[in-house]
């Protein structure tokens, strides 16, 4: 008898709706440990992430404050560039700080209230600035009249110590930004912030609603938080999975952050732009990179055009995109106006403005990396690393923005058309640029790459080359001090000179020009750069001697006394010729070069000063008697080219450098305000074929011919005699001598004998 097959039941048996029911209780509490594990992770993340945003404040880096006072070398055309890069806007007429006007020889500035620890306090006011013949004849306050002797407009924040490459921001706090900002950013991206808990769905809706009728984005379905999670946490992708870990993040930081925490980290995090490739961060940064001014400084449509373009940067890019920016901008000022931001005559105002936007966008991010990178170096002599990009530190430098642009500028143009006149091949020479204020010892600029944001190897540290004849100076220098006996008239043997060296070889120097002259003066010497004399002169006076002259000019580190060396084989980096040079500039005093002038804490209280510390190394009278020479180069020496093309009222000096096969191109000039030392070559170390004065020398000069130059003056002009001599021979001379020279002489020092030209004026 077949047996029927059982027929299979189509319900779980008993048996396995038990199990089910015994196995619940454990899935149950294993969803509910991953669900924590994951909650635990997210808050984990979002505790480090926002902890950092919100509590780590980076050392914020200020430009020094722009100061002008009456009696300043300062033309119209200057004065209006140097408001430009310290974010003055030019207006047709004033009406609120941050304002200026220039008409014929009068500038009109509304200067801003200066509430910073670097400079004196200083009300907002509206100033009137009267120059004549290139200087400052007179500055008054416009609204009472009453005459000033200076104003100073408040530093620019130049960066922060805080970040990696391609990455910038400059956070601020929460009271920091202006009211109207955070008004018209909660009315486009979030009304409803401080009701909701991280995420809005009826805002979601309604965002959806209105696009769909408008055709444009008008409101965004994101709140604040969830942006802000977008911005910190996930990748840009558009997917169902995303959204909901958006929700989640959104939820856990609503839940550890308040409001106020949560919407600073917002304004400083949110991505409104790149430049190349760096990242534009945060308001305070956007409102540098597109308009050349401080958060706080912006005007209602400057406002209205930065929250605008917050949905999509890119396509809104006032730069690229202007007419879509507009656009923009205006939904945004009539969404103002109709909040109640902004009246509606005012919003209507608003609209019929222009862009606004700076051209200067570049300069802005740029973050000059040389001077960033000479500062770091510094700074970690005192603070740790962690301290300065968490401590919320002021740094007040003694850059120039100005001056800085100048010599990038300079820089740049000149290399390039240096390669197209040499027909070298483009990209191949390179520079380097340390300015300074001779006085003070500030370093005012530092370029350390022809192309402006390369923030890569900073030849103005690093790069250490002989310096050719730019040692020159010391040798001469320690001729003139009192003990050693020499004048500026002087003779020096211009002949063949041969030395044994240690190893039995010889050393055999020649002139540039390979010709000699029996006999030169001094002073001549020195201004033409002549080798041979040079080289009898620094080794009757010991080679020792030089090095001790160049050490009290602060050249600290050793040099090996070489016969070499008096005609500059040393190799050396640009912030020591700086130095030396700065002595020579400044009268003898010696002022360690600093790039800081003081730091801030957080709290606004000083905690380190830089104040000029002055040694006098050098005799005043032996300086300005080689100052005297050096002038001399420019009038009729190595650089000579110099002297026709600034006035000669300026009394410039300057030495050209070059090095053996013409590898190194070296300068260094001063006026009395500013000194600058320069130096071009190959990062590779081969010939340019080019000498000092046609190539550093270049750069100088297009540099200073953008800047306010001072005429230099020495502080022992006065205890100097001016005394007529022959040229030829170094003793007295009359009218009737052809080669005659007026030469300044140390009291008792001058030649009491007459020439032979000058024997009629020696018999009466």
């Amino acid at each position: 008898m077949s047996r029927k097959p059982r027929k299979v039941s189509e319900k779980p048996s008993g048996r396995r709706r038990g199990l089910i029911r015994s196995l619940l209780p454990s899935l149950c509490l294993a969803l509910l440990l991953a669900g924590s594990i994951t909650l635990l992770y997210i808050d984990t993340q979002v505790r480090h992430i926002m902890d950092g945003e919100i509590h780590s404040e980076p050392s914020h880096v200020y430009a020094r404050p722009l100061s002008i006072k009456v009696g300043d070398p300062l033309s119209l055309a200057h004065l209006s560039r140097k408001l430009d890069r310290y974010g003055y806007s030019k207006t047709s007429q004033i009406s609120q700080p941050g304002d200026y006007s220039i008409d014929q020889s009068m500038a009109n500035l509304f200067i801003r209230k200066t509430a910073n620890a670097n400079i004196p306090g200083q009300s907002a006011i509206p100033v009137a600035i009267q120059t004549q013949y290139g200087r400052v004849a007179a500055i008054r306050n416009a609204k009472t009249g009453q005459p000033l002797s200076s104003i100073a407009l408040e530093p620019p924040m130049i960066g922060t110590l805080q970040l990696g490459p391609h990455q910038d921001r400059i956070p601020l706090k929460l009271h920091q930004m202006p009211e109207t900002l955070l008004h018209a950013l909660l009315i486009m991206e979030d009304n409803k912030f401080s009701d909701h808990y991280g995420v809005d769905l009826k805002a979601i809706l309604r965002a959806a609603v209105s696009n769909l009728i408008s055709g444009e984005t008008i409101q965004g379905g994101s709140t604040i938080t969830q942006q802000l999670v977008k911005n910190l946490f996930l990748s840009p992708e558009k997917t169902f999975r995303r959204k909901i870990k958006e929700a989640v993040y959104a939820l856990v930081i609503e839940w550890r952050y308040s409001k106020i925490e949560i919407l600073e980290a917002y304004l400083n995090e949110i991505f409104l732009g790149q430049s190349g490739n760096r990242a534009i961060h945060g308001f305070p940064l956007a409102s540098e990179y597109y308009f050349g001014r401080p958060v706080w400084d912006l005007r209602p449509h400057e406002v209205a055009l930065l929250v605008g373009i917050i949905s999509a940067p890119s396509y809104y890019n006032p730069h690229r995109n202007p007419e879509r920016a507009i656009q923009r901008r205006n939904l945004t000022l009539g969404k103002m106006a109709e909040y109640g931001t902004l009246t509606p005559e005012a919003s209507t105002r608003y609209m019929q403005l222009p862009i606004g936007v700076t051209s200067r966008r570049q300069e802005k991010l740029s973050g000059f990396p040389a001077y960033f990178d000479y500062l770091q170096r510094h700074l970690r002599l005192f603070y740790s690393e962690d301290i300065l990009r968490t401590s919320g530190l002021d740094l007040h430098t003694t850059l120039d923005l100005d001056i800085q642009h100048a010599a990038q500028h300079a820089l740049t143009q000149t290399l390039d058309k240096l390669e197209i006149s040499r027909k070298i091949a483009p990209g191949m020479l390179q520079g380097a640029v340390i300015v300074v204020d001779p006085a003070s010892g500030s370093i005012l600029a530092v370029v350390g790459d022809r192309r402006a944001n390369n923030s890569g190897f900073n030849r103005a540290t690093d790069i250490e080359r002989q310096i050719g004849s730019l040692v020159k100076p010391a040798v001469y220098l320690t001729a003139l001090k009192p003990d050693h006996g020499y004048t500026l008239a002087s003779p020096l043997p211009d002949r063949p000179v041969s030395v044994v060296l240690e190893d039995g070889s010889r050393w055999s120097p020649k002139n540039y020009d390979e010709e000699y002259r029996d006999s030169v003066p001094l002073y001549k010497a020195l201004a033409h750069s002549y080798n041979l004399p040079t080289v009898h002169l620094g080794m009757a006076l010991g080679i020792d001697e030089v090095i001790k002259t160049l050490n009290q000019l602060g050249l600290i580190r050793e040099i090996k006394p070489y016969p070499s060396m008096l005609l500059g084989s040393s190799q050396h980096n640009l912030l020591e010729m700086a130095q030396v040079y700065q002595v020579i500039a400044n009268s003898g005093l010696r002022v360690p070069l600093r790039g800081l002038t003081q730091i801030s804490n957080s709290r606004g209280e000083t905690i380190a000063r830089f104040p000029v510390k002055a040694v006098q190394a050098i005799p005043q009278t032996s300086i300005w008697l080689v100052h005297h020479a050096l002038s001399q180069s420019v009038q009729f020496g190595t650089a000579s080219r110099l002297g026709r093309t600034f006035s000669p009222n300026l009394n410039l000096a300057g030495k050209t450098g070059t090095t053996n096969q013409f590898r190194d191109s070296w300068f260094a000039g001063y006026s009395g305000n500013l000194l600058a030392v320069i130096w071009v070559g190959r990062d590779d170390n081969r010939p340019t074929g080019l000498t000092g004065s046609g190539g550093a020398m270049r750069v100088w000069e297009a540099m200073m011919t953008n800047l306010d130059l001072e005429k230099t003056t020495g502080s022992d002009e006065g205890s100097l005699r001016f005394v007529q001599i022959d040229s030829e021979n170094g003793l007295l001379a009359g009218n009737e001598c052809a080669n005659r020279v007026n030469l300044p002489f140390a009291p008792g020092t001058q030649p009491t004998s007459y020439s032979s030209c000058a024997q009629d004026v020696h018999d009466k």
